[in-house]
C-alpha cells in the first residue's frame, strides 16, 4: 500500500512538473498574445527581446512580422515596411539555408517569395525612401544577426 501511495505521489509530481514546463511562455508568445489583444505597445518589448535574443530564426521572422503589422495598423508605413522587409530577409535566409525540407520550409518560402513581397509592394508608395530602409535593414541583419546563426550551423 505504501509503495502505491509513493508511486502515485511521484506520478502526480511528474505530471505537475510537465504541466508547468508546458505552460511557460517565451517572449514571442507573450508578444503575440498582446498583439492579438490589440496591445501593440505592450507587445513591443517582448517582440524586441525576441529579435535581440531569438530562440531560432523563425521566431525572429515572426517577431518582425508582428512589429510590421502593428506599425501598419498605427499608420507608420516606413516602420511597417522596415519590419516586413526584415521578416522577408530572415524568412528567405531560412529557406535558402534549410537542410531539412518540410511543410515549414514551404510555408516560409511562400512568405519569402509571395506574401511579404506583395505586402512590401503595397506599402512602398507610402513608406518613403525604401532604398534607404532596405539598406539599413540589410546592414543591421547581416552584421548583427545572420552571421551569428551562420556560424552556429558550421
Amino acid at each position: 500500500m505504501m509503495k502505491k501511495v509513493t508511486f502515485l505521489l511521484a506520478v502526480f509530481a511528474m505530471t505537475m512538473l510537465l504541466a508547468a514546463c508546458g505552460a511557460q511562455k517565451n517572449e514571442l508568445d507573450l508578444g503575440h498574445d498582446l498583439v492579438k489583444q490589440g496591445d501593440c505597445a505592450g507587445a513591443a518589448p517582448y517582440l524586441d527581446e525576441t529579435i535581440a535574443m531569438p530562440d531560432d530564426l523563425a521566431d525572429m521572422t515572426y517577431a518582425y512580422f508582428l512589429k510590421g503589422k502593428c506599425a501598419e495598423q498605427a499608420g507608420d508605413m516606413a516602420s511597417a515596411y522596415e519590419n516586413y522587409y526584415a521578416a522577408k530577409i530572415v524568412a528567405c535566409y531560412i529557406v535558402a539555408n534549410d537542410t531539412h525540407v518540410n511543410l515549414n520550409t514551404y510555408a516560409r518560402s511562400e512568405y519569402c517569395q509571395v506574401i511579404l513581397p506583395k505586402k512590401l509592394k503595397e506599402l512602398a508608395p507610402g513608406a518613403g525612401n525604401i532604398d534607404a530602409i532596405e539598406e539599413k535593414v540589410d546592414l543591421k541583419l547581416h552584421a548583427k544577426y545572420l552571421e551569428r546563426f551562420a556560424k552556429k550551423s558550421d
